[in-house]
């Protein structure tokens, strides 16, 4: 029986999305599995056949190893993107001023399109490596305990690939967070007796700009209540494009989940095929030693029938040779 070796982290509330929108896309709900070529701008037939010319002639393992190193140098760039995306995060957090907020904001956004692209890339290539384990099963030259090397690697690569997307996602929330409580403590002063539920609701549906265009109209100050709204609105629309991303790494950890458990139904077949195999081998070998003595048993029996023979002969030969003279 398959054993589910993300139990663990489903249970910590992976499989929740939450309602956003996202870097430069519309707005959605839609909990199916995201199509790669939406994401970040992803390809997946161009990278595909580039993936086949590159590999194509080559053998199994070639092919497969390739792979792991290509995923491997891949997440360590995304690695480092995570951490330059989460210095631009704080720059447009701390902006004293929009020209400042703006230019980190647009760095930011295209930081986290590449970023995407690749992480699409690498599910693409975990896939990639999956099938190639697949293929490893009708493959006369790769052994069984081959294909299980090679299914326990890829597997421990895309357990990695999830925690990392855990990683990235939990430093998305985190900046969302601190985005809404920005933007919560500007809503009250707003309106200073506004529940919390009222703040909490205009946040979540879109209210807050309303309340700032209020807001500018009766204000004395018109230059800093206008100052303040685009403030307002540029910090919300970052949450709308954060919670999408958030939505979108979920769900990627959802259908890298489940590639990691279909690996582990492959290896469990696997280790069972070989673990039958053991058991044949050494019933077999107990076989064979079974038929050795049997037939040293019988070669022993044979020599003393053949000596027995031999006497017998020796015996009336000298029986009649003295009987005749």
């Amino acid at each position: 029986m398959s054993r589910d070796r993300f139990k663990d982290l489903q249970a910590q509330g992976w499989a929740q999305s939450q309602a956003g929108v996202g870097y430069g896309h519309p707005t959605t709900d839609d909990h199916t599995t995201i199509p790669m070529n939406q994401m970040g701008g992803y390809s997946r037939d161009k990278d595909h056949n580039q993936l086949n010319d590159e590999y194509n002639g080559v053998s199994a393992d070639e092919e497969f190893f390739g792979l792991i190193d290509r995923i491997t140098y891949q997440m360590s760039q995304v690695d480092q993107q995570i951490g330059e995306i989460r210095s631009l995060h704080e720059r447009a957090l701390v902006a004293t001023n929009e020209a400042r907020h703006q230019e980190a904001a647009l760095e930011r956004d295209d930081k986290v399109a590449a970023t995407n692209s690749m992480i699409s890339e690498i599910k693409e290539n975990l896939k990639e490596t999956a099938d190639v384990c697949k293929r490893s099963k009708h493959d006369p030259s790769v052994t069984k305990s081959q294909m299980t090397a090679r299914g326990g690697r890829q597997q421990a690569l895309a357990k990695k690939f999830a925690d990392q997307l855990q990683r990235y996602r939990q430093m998305e929330y985190e900046y969302s967070q601190r985005n809404r409580e920005r933007l919560e403590r500007q809503y009250r002063i707003a309106r200073p007796n506004a529940t919390e539920e009222e703040v909490r609701d205009a946040i979540v549906n879109d209210q807050a700009g309303k309340v700032f265009s209020q807001a500018v109209m009766n204000s004395n100050r018109l230059g800093d209540a206008r100052r303040v709204l685009r403030d307002v609105e540029e910090r919300q629309a970052d949450i709308k494009k954060i919670e999408k991303t958030i939505n979108e790494l979920a769900q990627m950890f959802i259908e890298v989940s489940e590639m990691v458990n279909q690996q582990q139904e492959i290896i469990d077949s696997i280790e069972t095929a070989v673990e039958e195999t053991h058991v044949n081998v050494v019933q077999a070998r107990k076989e064979v030693k079974g038929a050795i003595v049997h037939r040293k048993k019988s070669r022993k029996t044979m020599w003393c029938i053949i000596i027995f023979l031999i006497i017998v002969i020796i015996v009336v030969g000298l029986v009649l040779y003295f009987k005749l003279k």
